[in-house]
């Protein structure tokens, strides 16, 4: 047979007992062949092929071990129908009744007892009788005991004739099953039963009736191979017939127990692994009923069914939630219309949900899938309809929009009844996320119809409120995003917002229309269209347009007017207009200025600037645009200029590289720009006036430059004449290359820039051509400050260090460059967008560069003296620096000198804090040259030394708070050190004392006490304790003695606990001269010999 899909399996150990396998019926009862069928709880029936009877078994056990009859049972249940409570009948075949109890059974108590009476007396006369035969020595005896016998035998054969009547009570309640539902049998019935018979069944005969229940049972469950789901009647059905028989739930556990037994022998038997499936979902289906019947608390009391087959408790959940759930499903499907809107059918699907116990959770999921696969069903039609009307000509969606509205009318309702009390759990909105169209890849037939509906709403050119709270609550049933679903709403809505702009436009409507904007505006408040939405269409239909007239590549004045009026009715801004020709004429206009520019320097002619400029006329490009366009092109060529400059190796490969940027710049930029951009008669004359102030400024600044070299000649003689310089040494040919070059260049650039503004004569194919450069378009915008300065200033270093020529016999000159070089240095600084103030800085720098070099040199062997200080300041003057710069020079080099002299102190641990204090002063970093190691070490020195220099005196405002400050220490790290160390020295101080005292050295001994007093002074905290009281008073004697400071003297008084009698005692005899330490006497060291 065919397993089910997927079902949890639960473990059945091997341990457990095998009884024989009950056989089952399902829609109809298995006939039993007549030989069997006579006996069902405890009757005879026939005998077996073996020649054995089982009239004292019941007739489920024979049954079961027919095998037989076991293979027929399998056959019947391959097809199996889910059953109806209607047509579980399982006692079909009546019982036959015993000769015995078909005589004894008609007839009534009082005739059974006189009969019984009567047959006992027979049987006591036939007894006497044949007792009277015997001879007459025993005849007396034997009447007596023939007779008693004879009655005795009677007697028992009636108590067994009327057990036998008995018996046949169960017989009789099997009959009046016959044909009918067990479900439905009354309690009266069986009542009945036990006062025809004189008995309780439910005590006398519970295994009979257990038998009956254990066969309804049974028969519910079905066969165990059969996948028919429970139909939800059977636990009443079960209750009901249990109540009828009087049977107590303990009897009826153990039946249900039976059954489980019986399901776990046959998953034994069987040897494939679909049947044995199939059992296990018979098990998990006889738990869940199990649960049902008895109730969850009551069910795990009487049915251990982790004990007697070692199932968890989690396999139990699973078995009553995964059947419950089946169960749900099938009642929620039984309807005509599940899951329909009725608040009725979810009030009754929630007291179900109840009733079989199923968890909250799991019956919210099933609900919820149902109400979407209806929902699926509805839109998988609309899907389909919808595709069949994109294959006729004529396009009919009023099919679909049925279907769609009645799915939001569905949602609506199912909306309105999930805060009703009492529904089904997962009653509310529905939405297809996580369905078939979702895994099975279908959404685009969801976006499909989304945007289908989109349009119906608003084709007649209005998107209304009530349309808008559709279409939220369709993107809430499809599950589209957000995104997804506003993409749509604008694709359509644009699409129809063109077409009634396409039609206001065609029928004069928005010409005749008194107010464009407010026009546009009416009609994008109609489809609710974003308004920078319709200037983004305005502006493509404005490019569309422009496209189309551009295609003869020019623009007429007809054309002019064309695009005039589009922009009029549409309201484009002049922004929009700008871009879009940009965009458009800017390809055309591109396609001519990257052909000019790319014939080079040399190649480009007058023809070329023609074609750029007349181009530039055809497509009426504004001049701010046509000079914005051609800006962009030439940056690039300047930048590849530049990156080919950066790729030279020596300098005066990239100085190659550079001039012919500059060349670029003044033959092809400049022309170019003055074809496009005319100067007007304003701007010539302001450009004349300017260069005559160039001049004027430029002849000065050449003036003073060699008035200033004049003079740092004199004073150069004059340092020659007096000894301090050596004519012609290294010292003085390096101090005159400096100044030479940056006086050169400051001169030369400053007559480069008074000869820029006259223009330049170039020699170009023969003819003398003058150019001049240009400061429109730059690398101001496109190149970092420091990178432009950095290609300055090594174009300034090619201009400064000439050309070497080889002469013959290996030596070489320089040849210093010509002014042509400084005006292409001017230049590269216009057209790399350099200030003047940015020139100058390179210049200064360069100038700063020079002084620090001598700088260095002058303090090279040693400090600065007057003599170095004046040759300085005669070379700040020559360099043109100011009295700031210098200074920032000259303190940099010294601190840097000073900077290595400290960190050699620091290494070999030789700093004192007076040097800290000297640097500090000059405002040295103390916390990057030295590091927290190094300051905490030099504290601590310092404290020490402080505390054992002799003095007695330990400042500790200065050592607490001034020195750490200045050395950048934690103050609250500071504290416990001083008084680590104070407490520490304090005792070495004492012990040092009374050891010099007795070695008779007072002086050690005074000066011992004195840093003693100088710890106290730091750590007052601590006291100082000996065990000889004389010693310390010794101490006190000798500091008496060396005449100490008053404060010094209450001071060690209170440190060595002296009192007051004691100290005047002390000093009565201090005084009075009878205390003195001996001076140690010197040994005699005479030699022996």
């Amino acid at each position: 047979m065919a397993a089910r899909s997927v079902v949890p399996a639960m473990g059945f150990p091997q341990t457990v007992p095998m009884p024989a396998r009950v056989g089952r019926t399902h829609r109809t009862a298995v006939r039993m062949p007549a030989a069997r069928s006579a006996s069902f709880m405890g009757g005879p029936i026939a005998q077996k092929p073996s020649g054995q009877k089982c009239a004292d078994r019941s007739f489920t056990k024979c049954y079961a071990e027919d095998a037989s009859m076991r293979t027929r049972y399998a056959e019947d249940s391959s097809n199996l129908m889910p059953k109806l409570k209607e047509e579980v009948k399982p006692f079909e075949v009546p019982r036959e009744f015993s000769s015995v109890q078909s005589t004894l059974k008609g007839f009534p108590a009082a005739v059974r007892m006189v009969g019984g009476a009567a047959a006992v007396l027979a049987a006591a006369g036939a007894g006497v009788v044949i007792g009277s035969q015997m001879p007459a020595s025993f005849r007396t005896a034997g009447k007596v005991t023939v007779g008693a016998v004879a009655a005795a035998g009677a007697t028992y054969g009636a108590v067994v004739a009327e057990k036998e009547r008995k018996a046949g009570c169960s017989i009789e309640l099997n009959n009046t099953m016959i044909g009918r539902v067990p479900a439905d049998l009354a309690r009266s019935e069986v009542e009945a039963i036990n006062t025809a018979y004189g008995v309780d069944m439910s005590s006398e005969y519970t295994q009979d009736l257990k038998n009956m229940y254990d066969y309804y049972l049974s028969n519910i469950m079905g066969p165990s191979t059969s996948d028919v789901p429970l139909g939800g009647w059977e636990a009443d059905a079960l209750r009901s017939f249990k109540s009828a028989l009087n049977l107590q739930d303990a009897d009826a556990a153990e039946a249900h127990i039976e059954v489980g037994r019986r399901i776990f022998r046959m998953r034994s038997e069987v040897g494939e692994r679909d049947a044995e499936m199939q059992e296990r979902v018979a098990f998990q289906k006889l738990v869940f009923l199990s649960s049902l019947v008895f109730g969850e608390t009551k069910a795990r009391f009487l049915l251990p069914w982790k004990r007697l087959f070692n199932v968890s408790d989690a396999q139990i959940a699973l078995a009553c939630r995964t059947n419950g759930e089946v169960m749900f499903k099938k009642y929620l499907m039984s309807s005509a219309d599940p899951v329909a809107a009725s608040l009725e059918d979810l009030k009754q699907a929630r007291e179900y949900q109840t009733r079989i116990g199923l968890e909250d959770a799991i019956s919210k999921e099933t609900f919820q899938t149902l109400c979407r696969e209806r929902v699926e069903k509805i839109v998988a039609g609309a899907s389909e309809t919808l595709k069949s009307s994109g294959r006729t000509r004529v396009r009919d969606v009023s099919g679909c929009m049925s279907a769609l509205q009645e799915v939001l009318a569905y949602n609506a309702e199912m909306e309105e009844l999930q805060h009703a009390e009492g529904v089904a759990l997962g009653t509310g909105p529905v939405t297809l996320w996580g369905g078939a169209f979702h895994e099975g890849n279908r959404m685009d037939e969801l976006r499909d119809l989304f945007r289908m509906f989109f349009a119906e709403r608003i084709k007649a050119g209005v998107y209304s409120a009530e349309a808008v709270v559709e279409m939220e609550k369709l993107v809430a049933v499809f599950g589209l995003g957000k995104k997804e679903a506003d993409k749509i709403v604008t694709d359509v809505s644009t699409k129809c917002y063109r077409n009634y702009l396409k039609k206001a436009v065609q029928d004069g409507s928005l010409d005749a229309a008194e107010s464009k904007a407010a026009f546009l505006t009416t009609l994008c408040e109609a489809l609710q269209f974003d308004s920078e939405m319709a200037a983004n269409v305005h502006s493509d239909i404005y490019k569309t347009k422009l496209e189309s007239l551009l295609e003869k590549k020019l623009l007429t004045d007809d054309d002019m007017e064309t695009l005039l009026r589009l922009r009029v009715l549409l309201c484009i801004p002049e922004a929009t207009v700008t871009a879009a020709h940009r965009e458009r004429c800017g390809v055309i206009f591109q396609e001519v200025l990257t052909k000019a520019l790319s014939v080079g320097i040399d190649a480009f002619s007058a023809e070329q600037r023609e074609t750029v400029v007349k181009c530039a006329s055809d497509l009426r490009l504004e001049t701010d645009l046509a000079i914005s366009m051609l800006s962009e092109s030439v940056r690039k060529v300047f930048m590849a200029c530049i990156k080919a400059a950066k790729s030279k190796a020596t300098r005066l490969d990239q100085a190659k590289e550079l001039k012919k940027m500059v060349f670029f710049s003044n033959l092809v930029v400049s022309p170019l720009i003055d074809g496009i951009k005319p100067p007007t008669k304003e701007e010539i004359e302001m450009e004349a006036q300017k260069q005559m102030l160039n001049e004027v400024m430029a002849e000065a600044k050449v003036a003073a430059a060699a008035e200033e070299a004049e003079e740092a000649e004199v004073k150069r003689q004059a340092l020659i004449k007096e000894g301090k310089l050596v004519e012609g040494s290294e010292e003085d040919q390096k101090m005159k290359d400096e100044a030479s070059k940056t006086q050169g260049t400051l001169s030369k650039t400053a007559q480069a820039e008074a000869d820029l503004g006259k223009g330049e004569t170039l020699s170009i194919n023969g003819e003398q051509v003058k150019v001049k450069s240009q400061k429109l378009i730059t690398l101001a915008d496109t190149m970092e400050m420091t990178d432009r300065r950095d290609l300055y200033r090594n174009y300034l270093l090619y201009c400064m260090s000439g050309d070497q020529v080889d002469l013959p016999m290996g030596s070489s000159i320089v040849i210093e460059r010509d002014q042509t070089e400084f005006l292409r240095l001017s230049q590269l600084g216009d057209v790399l967008g350099l200030t003047p103030v940015d020139v100058q800085d390179v210049h200064k720098g360069l100038a700063e560069k020079a002084f620090q070099n001598n700088v260095q040199q002058a303090l090279k062997d040693g400090a600065m003296t007057k003599e170095k200080s004046l040759y300085l300041k005669d070379l700040q003057k020559q360099l043109g620096l100011g009295d700031d710069a210098a200074k920032v020079i000259i303190k940099g080099v010294s601190n840097a000198r000073l900077m290595g002299n400290v960190q050699a102190q620091v290494s070999r641990g030789t700093m004192t804090i007076d040097e800290v204090k000297n640097l500090v002063a000059q405002e040295v970093d103390i916390e990057n040259l030295m590091s927290q190691d190094s300051r905490n070490l030099l504290y601590r020195k310092e404290v020490e030394r402080m505390l054992t220099n002799g003095t007695g005196v330990f400042n500790k405002e200065e050592m607490i708070n001034e020195i750490p400050k200045m050395l950048i220490l934690d103050e609250k790290k500071v504290q416990p050190m001083v008084l680590d160390i104070a407490k520490k020295q304090k005792r070495d101080s004492l012990v040092s004392s009374i050891a010099q005292i007795r070695q008779k050295d007072a002086d050690a001994s005074y000066r011992s006490i004195k840093n003693m007093l100088a710890c106290h002074q730091a750590d007052d905290t601590t006291g100082i304790s000996w065990p000889v009281m004389e010693e310390l008073q010794d101490l006190y004697s000798l500091y008496l003695l060396r005449k100490g400071p008053e404060d010094g003297r209450k001071m060690l008084q209170q440190l060595l606990e002296i009192t007051d009698a004691t100290q005047a005692e002390l000093a009565s005899v201090v005084d009075a001269g009878n205390f003195t330490v001996a001076v140690k006497e010197a040994e005699d060291e005479e030699a022996l010999f």
